[in-house]
């Protein structure tokens, strides 16, 4: 018997998965640039890049609550760069 393609649960984890590590992969760049070059831009561009991701990962959270520190770090993350702080590299923790 072969599967039908939406209820192959190691597709589907492995794609929730690779967003979760590209939206990490993406916070992160952003959060390093900011911490090289504080500027203005940098800071708008590291808070645009934590706002747009936030509910994506959020949504992932809903269904798969083993990713809820990734969703606890990004906003740490969000909050620290809202406030003019160092935020911290987001880390994949499971």
């Amino acid at each position: 018997m072969t599967t039908i393609k939406d209820q192959d649960l190691f597709k589907k984890q492995n794609l929730v998965r690779n967003i979760i590590e590209h939206a990490i992969d993406q916070a992160n760049f952003t959060i390093r640039n900011l911490n090289k070059r504080p500027t203005v831009a940098m800071l708008m561009e590291c808070e645009n890049c934590l706002t747009d991701f936030l509910p994506i990962v959020r949504m992932i959270v809903d269904v798969h609550d083993v990713y809820a520190p990734v969703y606890d770090q990004m906003q740490s993350a969000l909050d620290a760069a809202q406030i003019h702080g160092e935020p911290a590299l987001i880390e994949l923790t499971e």
